[in-house]
């Protein structure tokens, strides 16, 4: 009886163990939010549709807002838009992350950015928020939202 005891006990301790190293795997490869905004950051600043596409949701429905209030709702959509805006080769965008929120299955990132149409323009600022999800395994994007910084709004 003592020796069933002793092999159920061993065995009970071995599911623990199995199961907390199965918690740590999975924590383990959980996908780092900031390589996959770096990642989305990096195809904008460099102008590459290819690199900014696996960046962005799978499904329909991703939102873009712009600074002036215009909006597009559809993934293709803001592909559409992505794709001709990268043709123009004289517009800069630097931006710098003020905020970076991440849940269970959905992380943000607050950014300021200045734009220039052209290397020389005056910069308009800008507040971004970035909004992904986790889907199947990677962080993706899923809300864009552009706020224009006014002289009115930047010390509010």
């Amino acid at each position: 009886m003592e020796r069933r005891l002793k092999i159920a006990l061993a065995f009970a301790c071995g599911l623990i163990i199995a199961g907390c190293g199965a918690g740590g795997d999975a924590a383990s490869a959980r996908p780092d939010f900031r390589a996959a905004l770096e990642a989305h950051l990096a195809a904008i600043e460099a102008k590459d549709l290819e690199a900014y596409r696996p960046t962005v949701t799978t499904r329909d429905d991703l939102t873009l807002i712009f600074p002036g209030g215009e909006i597009i709702e559809t993934t293709d959509g803001v592909i559409g838009f992505h794709e001709q805006w990268f043709q123009d080769s004289e517009w800069r965008w630097d931006g710098d992350i003020v905020k970076l929120m991440e849940g269970e299955d959905m992380a943000a990132a607050l950014m300021k950015y200045d734009y220039r149409d052209a290397p020389d323009g005056a910069p308009r600022s800008s507040w971004l928020l970035l909004l992904f999800q986790l889907e199947k395994g990677e962080w993706r994007l899923i809300h864009d939202q552009n706020t224009r910084i006014t002289q009115n709004t930047e010390n509010g």
